[in-house]
């Protein structure tokens, strides 16, 4: 038994730097795709030719780009190692997460954001192999229309709705107090850059922060009148902000955020720890 053990172990560490270079490429394949949805909403806003868009929106106008084909299979593997990153913190819980409530929740997170990565790891390919891909506008409703057919649906999209709000809060309290610093590796940045870096994350993750906690309003205020086509996406919800009063301020700022939380992605990327096997 402790024999094998032993070789699962020893396995274990072999693929691990694998593993890791996966995962810190797969942060900085996030962050050219967050690094594009805060440029193209910057551009809006400028009168550059820019739009409000997601993840997906974000991957079609990358194809548009000379080369963007051979950009989308190098982020097809990206994804899948950020995917892969997040299965991998659920499941074996590197990061001590533990079995609590708040652990589970977490290692809950994880697991979703994996499956989701892997989904539009699937979309990327699509598109690099046949140039296009099928998208539906607001398929975030067409979703939630589903889970109202559901017995209890109302109750299960409330419930998502509270999930995501607390997502949500626990990134604008991260970004608040810095919290994402614990699980930085500055080792070779000097304090100046440092607190740089810092800043990009804190408005960053704020961003991301306020962008779920509307997306997470417009599913409890779905839940509560039975209605799907309320539920927003990402794109529907900087939409949302543009059309607000000093809709173009916010639209501006909450791009600009969305910019620095790709970049913030990238720095993770160079910077995080990230222990595959503890």
């Amino acid at each position: 038994m402790s024999t094998a053990r032993s070789q699962v172990e020893r396995a274990g560490r072999q693929v691990a730097p694998w593993l890791e270079a996966l995962a810190r490429f797969g942060y900085a394949s996030k962050g050219v795709v967050y690094g594009t949805i805060g440029f193209l909403a910057l551009s809006l806003v400028l009168g550059a030719g820019g739009t409000t868009t997601d993840t997906r929106g974000a991957l079609l106008r990358l194809q548009d780009l000379p080369g963007g084909s051979v950009l989308l299979w190098v982020l097809v593997v990206g994804l899948t190692g950020y995917a892969l990153w997040q299965l991998l913190r659920a499941v074996l819980d590197p990061e001590h997460q533990g079995t609590q409530a708040k652990g589970l929740v977490k290692r809950a997170g994880y697991a979703i954001s994996g499956v989701a990565y892997l989904v539009l790891a699937v979309f990327s390919a699509r598109i690099a192999a046949q140039g296009s891909a099928p998208r539906d506008q607001n398929s975030e409703a067409q979703t939630a229309s589903q889970v109202l057919q559901l017995p209890g649906g109302q109750l299960l999209l409330g419930l998502a709705g509270v999930v995501l709000l607390a997502v949500a809060a626990n990134q604008l309290y991260s970004a608040y107090g810095a919290k994402f610093m614990k699980r930085m590796a500055f080792t070779d940045v000097g304090a100046q850059y440092q607190g740089t870096l810092k800043r990009i994350g804190q408005v960053g993750v704020a961003a991301r922060g306020l962008l779920l906690t509307i997306v997470g309003i417009f599913l409890l205020v779905a839940a509560w009148r039975n209605k799907a086509s309320i539920v927003i996406g990402t794109s529907e919800a900087l939409a949302w902000l543009r059309d607000q009063p000093a809709g173009q301020f916010l639209l501006g700022a909450v791009a600009l955020g969305t910019l620095c939380y790709g970049v913030w992605c990238v720095t993770q990327a160079l910077y995080r720890r990230i222990n595959v096997i503890d």
